[in-house]
């Protein structure tokens, strides 16, 4: 019996580990894949405090180090499902179940797709969600990325490094993105911005994307494409528990807390104003806080 599991190991969820050894409590993490969660999809970082322009991917060893430093039990395995088992917390994962007093969930979010009929199936063979990951499979070649946040701006600055030519494909007149990352993509060469367009079709060959039609019918003879155009919240396996809103977004009290005893949520999966990695780790630190209190 733990008194807190929490699922996920992204910053928010690695935090919450770190303050809860911190503050003598029996805690576990779990996830299903490597530590760090977005982290590892994220090419460079410079608006965390006192890192300046860090890879994400050395960041999230950074922190699993630090887990590993503290002796934070976790363990690699992939969440099925939350229960509630006579007022206790029971997790499951495909390789066994967890008891606990408390839960933290911190299974940050999953990116959306455009919803073309062909999308899916050309997933990895052209289109993608990671520059970090995929970015050398297009070297020399040109590409497109879709998205108008800071997401698709710093993507597109590490793609025009690697490709010959980078198309930025804005849906709107204006960026979300930070005004220096907006600057830099105004200024580099080889890329191009096209404002007010969707894709309309993927043209394939051989199962890969050849081309790409916009709705204005102009034809960018590309071999990927890369979206970023927002993110949503990673939390269907915890349908049953009705602790979510009709976007998928966890609903909690400024505890963290769900309208369950024991079950918070931080991070990306929670409604709130802003996301970034320092109000990720924030929030892990007031639900720990507050489980602290009632533990010990």
């Amino acid at each position: 019996m733990y008194d807190l599991i929490v699922i996920g190991m992204g910053i928010g969820g690695i935090t919450a580990g770190i303050y809860a050894k911190r503050g003598n409590l029996n805690v576990i993490l779990i996830d299903k894949e490597m530590p760090g969660g977005m982290l590892n999809k994220i090419e460079k970082i410079s608006n965390y405090p006192g890192l300046i322009n860090i890879k994400g991917v050395d960041f999230a060893m950074q922190l699993f180090e630090q887990v590993k430093e503290l002796n934070i039990p976790y363990k690699f395995e992939e969440v099925i499902s939350l229960d509630i088992v006579d007022g206790k917390k029971k997790v499951k994962t495909k390789n066994g179940e967890y008891l606990a007093e408390n839960v933290i969930i911190a299974t940050g979010s999953k990116p959306k797709y455009l919803g073309l009929d062909n999308e899916k199936d050309l997933l990895g063979r052209g289109i993608s969600t990671c520059a970090t990951c995929d970015g050398a499979f297009y070297k020399d070649k040109d590409v497109c990325v879709v998205g108008s946040g800071n997401s698709a701006l710093q993507e597109s600055l590490y793609l025009a490094k690697i490709c010959h030519k980078v198309y930025i494909l804005n849906r709107k007149s204006g960026f979300k993105g930070e005004d220096i990352l907006v600057d830099k993509v105004k200024n580099t060469e080889n890329i191009e911005l096209i404002y007010n367009v969707n894709i309309k079709e993927y043209n394939e060959v051989d199962g890969k994307i050849e081309s790409i039609i916009l709705d204005t019918n102009q034809t960018l003879n590309v071999s990927g494409v890369f979206i970023y155009i927002g993110y949503r919240p990673n939390t269907d396996i915890f349908n049953n528990l009705n602790i979510t809103n009709m976007e998928g977004y966890i609903i909690v009290n400024e505890d963290f807390e769900t309208q369950i005893e024991g079950i918070y949520a931080v991070g990306d999966v929670i409604k709130k104003d802003i996301y970034q990695l320092v109000t990720a780790a924030s929030d892990a630190i007031h639900a720990v806080s507050n489980i602290s209190k009632i533990v010990n």
